[in-house]
């Protein structure tokens, strides 16, 4: 797998681009490319554009951004729209020095399926240390535990657990009765 980025950073303005697997033979690849302009100090708007070509076939999808910051840069959230039926909106908030928190919102509402992801996630720095969590509308839960020794080694334990698809709710029985005899 190769991946190409390039990203600029003007005064009020971020492009980006990046490119997938690329093949100069036959142009195949995925490619994308990004546009974000402030038009206040808290807003920002754009236009994000995703080619993938596998040989003679290409497919583009278009979206709009935006972005929303608070002055004291303590949230941010950001929407995105998809011609297609896609919705993507995200809110971040830094809560404390040590904690952060997060949601992400997908809706899928096309022709062929309609489908809605919300996840909700924390960060919690500690002195040597970062703890971040998952959960999701669909029960899959995540934790991830960093321990850093050196700038450069750390210690990673991370696991997830997605119940609902390993023990399908008809499986569960609905009441358990313990008896306790003397």
């Amino acid at each position: 797998m190769i991946q190409i980025e390039q990203e600029y950073q003007g005064s009020d303005f971020t492009f980006s681009a990046k490119a997938i697997n690329p093949s100069p033979a036959d142009l195949s690849g995925i490619y994308y490319a990004s546009y974000l302009q402030s038009v206040t100090k808290n807003i920002a708007l754009g236009i994000e554009s995703v080619t993938q070509r596998q040989g003679p076939d290409s497919e583009s999808n278009n979206s709009l951004l935006a972005k929303f910051t608070s002055s004291d840069k303590k949230w941010i959230a950001t929407g995105q729209i998809q011609p297609s039926g896609i919705l993507a909106a995200t809110y971040w908030q830094k809560l404390s020095e040590r904690v952060e928190v997060a949601a992400d919102l997908q809706l899928i509402a096309t022709p062929a399926r309609r489908d809605a992801i919300a996840t909700l996630g924390a960060k919690y720095d500690l002195r040597g240390a970062s703890f971040k969590a998952q959960v999701d509308n669909t029960g899959k839960v995540s934790a991830l535990l960093e321990q850093r020794f050196a700038p450069t080694f750390s210690f990673i334990v991370a696991g997830e657990i997605d119940h609902p698809k390993v023990c399908p709710p008809s499986s569960v029985p609905e009441r358990v009765l313990i008896r306790l005899s003397p």
